[in-house]
């Protein structure tokens, strides 16, 4: 429990604001390579559906991916440093398989 609480300003720093930070720079640089323009948003007047579509699904990959990547990094370094895992040691079974005794 306290390592959940002691980990909260870690994770939220590492695992939200600066891995949203270089996913949206990552995106953007990739899709302005690509495309030879920044990425389109809902209210970019030239940009078709499906570029708009498309840009709003790989900017949502690439930061949950980015976001996932950076939480468990530093999940890992705090264990390292404390000794404690700040989150959940394992996953429950779905409640159809705990019904059936598997």
């Amino acid at each position: 429990m306290i390592a959940k609480i002691l980990f909260m300003p870690v994770g939220l720093l590492v695992g939200t604001v600066l891995a949203r930070r270089v996913a949206q720079t990552s995106f953007a640089d990739g899709w302005e390579r690509t495309r030879g323009s920044g990425p389109p948003t809902a209210t970019t007047e030239l940009a078709t559906w499906p570029e708009v579509i498309a840009a709003a699904a790989i900017k949502g990959s690439i930061i949950a991916v980015t976001t996932a990547t950076f939480t468990r990094l530093s999940a890992t370094g705090f264990r390292y440093v404390t000794g404690f895992w700040p989150g959940e040691q394992s996953r429950e079974p779905a409640a159809r398989l705990q019904a059936r005794g598997d």
